[in-house]
């Protein structure tokens, strides 16, 4: 039985990482993160937003927009809908260029922008107990769901460990 369900779960991570294959990367610059879905290899990209001294904009340090890559990849802004239903993020300033994110979609995840040394911002989080340092997200989108009722499986988090190296977390929202 145990060989069962360790056979089981191998399958089902491995089926999760092939899921991502053939997926373009986002071709903007200032990519702090990007979410992309099972439903369409459009991607949902979150930009630093600057002020002209370099610092985060503190009305709006994260911008979001969608990179349609079944359109020849224009980039376009997201729509009022995807911003407040799905992919956009509320921001609340905890010191200088410093602050926390949730994406509104999933507000139980906390995650923080910031700067490093060398003042390139980028977003990190707690993920299933793991640090890690955000890159990407892959959504997979719970068949027979759609519209404002869209659910999601899991969410895969990708993202590089405090040593540089690459880390996944898997989460299943809960509905």
């Amino acid at each position: 039985m145990k060989k069962t369900i360790i056979v089981l779960l191998f399958i089902v991570n491995a089926v999760s990482v092939l899921a991502q294959e053939g997926y373009p990367t986002p071709t903007v610059k200032d990519v702090l993160f990007y979410i992309q879905h099972s439903r369409g290899k459009n991607t949902f990209i979150y930009q630093a937003n600057y002020t002209a001294s370099k610092d985060l904009n503190e009305k709006e340090p994260i911008k979001v927009c969608r990179q349609l890559f079944d359109l020849n990849g224009e980039v376009k802004p997201i729509t009022n809908i995807q911003r407040k239903y799905a992919y956009g993020v509320k921001t609340e300033k905890l010191g200088h260029n410093y602050y926390e994110v949730e994406l509104v979609s999933y507000p139980g995840q906390k995650l923080y922008l910031r700067m490093d040394k060398n003042h390139h911002p980028y977003v990190e989080g707690t993920i299933n107990g793991q640090y890690m340092h955000v890159k990407h997200l892959f959504i997979k989108l719970k068949d027979g769901t759609s519209g404002l009722n869209v659910k999601a499986d899991y969410i895969l988090f990708h993202g590089l460990d405090k040593n540089g190296k690459p880390v996944k977390a898997k989460l299943y929202p809960s509905h």
